[in-house]
């Protein structure tokens, strides 16, 4: 039997070398492609008009944030209102101060004053140099009678000088006229009355006494008394008649605002002479009288001049006939007696000051020279 024999033994390692060398090309195209296509730019790839309107698109809140926050923004006009261009202003961050300072005025506002002075003090160790949280630590210690730290306080704040701005000024009144200490502020912190300085620095006078009593009057809604002691500064000669002593009674209307009274004010001299020439001091008693009301007769009923020194007291005592009927008050509403204002004055300057309460002095503070009468 014949046998047939097939060999390839020549052509099959050609035909594999062929094919690995046709894999080997593809291959490296593709890598070349993805090359080229991965180190072309955006805007070969999508035009710059379309690429910019497709990102509006996807992501509007990106951009819109990268604005700046300044940009200025065109109204448009309205109705009684031209078109305008405006620009968002950028608040400034507090400092730690002045959010303390701001804390503690809700506090107080509240009627927290403990947490109030906490937070003050946590200020001032902070910022020792402000003003404003010191006048808001010395209004705080007033509020709670605690007269001999408010001063401190006050005379830390003058030290600052004219820099202070107003505020420099408020603590100068406030050390100048001398704010009565109450007998509860003596005792918890120690310091004498007796012999307390009665005239402030720089003065020729001083208030030594302001004394109020109740008095019946069957009459009268309500009769006081206001003894006031004025004392000159020793070894000082006084011209009697350069001196000006002012009281102003203030009474509470419909229980929310504070007003000058309408009351009769009387004054009189306790002491005989009163020109300081015997004695220190002087004594004059100012009488608050209400007069019971009754009603108004028809027509209008001219206010009645409320006299604030004793020189006028006495000029309207000589104008006054001796049987004037009671005038109701001018103003509506109830009122009831709230405190007062003594102020003294030589050669028209301000010597001293007294306030019962002390935070009248706040509403209505004296002037450093004297009105013109």
């Amino acid at each position: 039997m014949s046998t047939v024999s097939l060999c390839h033994g020549g052509t099959a390692p050609r035909t594999f070398a062929v094919a690995m060398a046709l894999l080997g090309t593809v291959a490296a195209a593709q890598i070349v492609a993805a090359l080229y296509v991965a180190t072309r730019s955006p805007e070969t790839i999508l035009p710059s008009a379309e690429r910019k309107a497709v990102e509006a698109r996807l992501f509007p809140k990106l951009r819109a944030s990268a604005a700046p926050a300044n940009q200025p923004v065109r109204l448009p006009a309205v109705e009684g209102v031209p078109s305008t261009t405006v620009r968002r202003l950028e608040t400034r961050p507090q400092s730690a101060p002045e959010t303390l300072l701001q804390v503690a005025k809700d506090f107080r506002a509240r009627g927290d004053t403990a947490n109030a002075i906490a937070k003050l003090q946590q200020a001032t160790a902070l910022d020792p140099g402000n003003a404003e949280i010191l006048a808001e630590l010395a209004l705080t210690y007033e509020s709670m009678q605690l007269l001999h730290r408010s001063n401190e306080v006050w005379r830390r704040l003058r030290s600052l000088g004219l820099e202070a701005g107003p505020l420099y000024q408020l603590a100068e009144l406030k050390l100048r006229v001398g704010v009565p200490v109450s007998q509860a502020d003596a005792s918890a912190t120690g310091p004498d009355l007796e012999n307390a300085p009665e005239i402030p620095d720089g003065s020729a006078f001083g208030i030594s006494e302001a004394y109020l009593k109740k008095e019946t009057d069957p009459e009268a809604e309500a009769r006081l008394l206001l003894r006031v002691g004025v004392k000159a500064r020793p070894d000082m000669p006084i011209d009697h008649t350069k001196v000006k002593i002012q009281v102003f009674f203030y009474d509470m209307l419909n229980n929310d605002q504070v007003v000058l009274t309408d009351a009769d004010v009387s004054y009189e001299w306790v002491t005989p002479g009163h020109d300081w020439a015997n004695t220190g001091t002087e004594v004059l008693d100012v009488t608050y009288l209400r007069r019971k009301q009754i009603e108004p007769p028809p027509g209008t009923i001219a206010p009645v001049e409320v006299p604030d020194s004793v020189e006028k007291a006495q000029r309207a005592a000589r104008k006054r006939p001796q049987n004037l009927e009671p005038q109701p008050p001018s103003d509506p509403g109830p009122r009831q007696f709230l405190g007062y204002i003594v102020r003294v004055y030589y050669k028209d300057q301000l010597q001293a000051v007294r306030a019962d309460p002390s935070r009248l002095l706040n509403l209505f503070p004296p002037p450093y020279t004297a009105p013109a009468p």
